[in-house]
């Protein structure tokens, strides 16, 4: 049976990547999205991290005729075991089906995502600090008249929100914020519960960067995902890697504490 600490081999890694550009295809996703997945995939050590990358790409049940599955990739290109998906939900929670998420910008890659997509984010936005989520959430506010998101990927320089197109299903609009403005950038069925932005405590968002960041020697990447509360209460996950492809997230409740850390297991 796979585990999320069995260490990723190249063929995990090939059709984790096809997922990704399945979901860019599909229009899940946006292409500056499919680039920050595929780099960090590219660097993935272990299966847990793997996970983190596309666990949001899993479709909800209405999508499946239209939308394949990685296990349905990998059965269909022969690269991973079926065992492979026995993955305890424990390991992650990862952005949400829409987002973005995306995964941490190193500098070359997010450049050349942003030229791709038309999207220059604001080389002085601070997207993770407290006047910054504060900005994130007016912006939304402004944008949608509420604060509710199906989800949200926050990185330094700029943030992916996925939000509700209406009061009562779960079709969302992905939003791109880049410290100034909010841009459309694709839109579909979220997989995941709503949650309220406004309720989050950014400073809790702060703090878990720091704590993550000192778990990677000389992390050069890192980002925060907001979700609604998994099984075990986490709703913020924070990671950080650097050029080796050291890796390390944390998992935390509303109040900060810690539910998950990589390191641990």
């Amino acid at each position: 049976m796979s585990t999320p600490d069995r260490r990723a081999r190249d063929r995990d890694r090939d059709a984790a990547i096809e997922l990704v550009e399945a979901a860019c295809a599909a229009g899940r996703i946006v292409e500056m999205d499919r680039d920050l997945r595929v780099a960090e995939l590219r660097r993935a050590g272990t299966m847990a991290e793997i996970e983190v990358h596309t666990r949001d790409l899993r479709p909800a049940a209405s999508d499946e005729d239209r939308y394949p599955t990685l296990a349905e990739v990998s059965a269909r290109s022969g690269k991973l075991p079926k065992a492979v998906w026995v993955i305890p939900l424990v390991a992650v929670l990862v952005v949400a089906a829409s987002i973005v998420g995306a995964l941490v910008a190193f500098t070359d890659v997010s450049q050349t995502a942003r030229e791709a997509t038309g999207l220059d984010g604001d080389p002085s936005a601070d997207v993770l600090s407290v006047d910054g989520y504060a900005d994130l959430v007016a912006a939304v506010e402004e944008q949608s008249g509420g604060t509710e998101a199906f989800d949200a990927v926050l990185y330094p320089e700029y943030a992916v929100v996925s939000l509700p197109v209406d009061a009562r299903t779960q079709r969302y609009r992905s939003w791109y914020w880049d410290g100034s403005a909010l841009a459309t950038s694709s839109q579909g069925t979220a997989s995941s519960p709503r949650f309220d932005l406004a309720a989050v405590d950014p400073a809790v968002l702060v703090d878990l960067v720091e704590q993550v960041q000192g778990l990677v020697e000389d992390p050069a990447s890192w980002y925060v995902i907001v979700r609604a509360p998994d099984d075990g209460g986490a709703m913020i996950w924070a990671y950080a890697s650097n050029e080796f492809a050291e890796t390390a997230y944390l998992g935390a409740r509303p109040d900060g504490t810690i539910t998950y850390d990589s390191t641990k297991q």
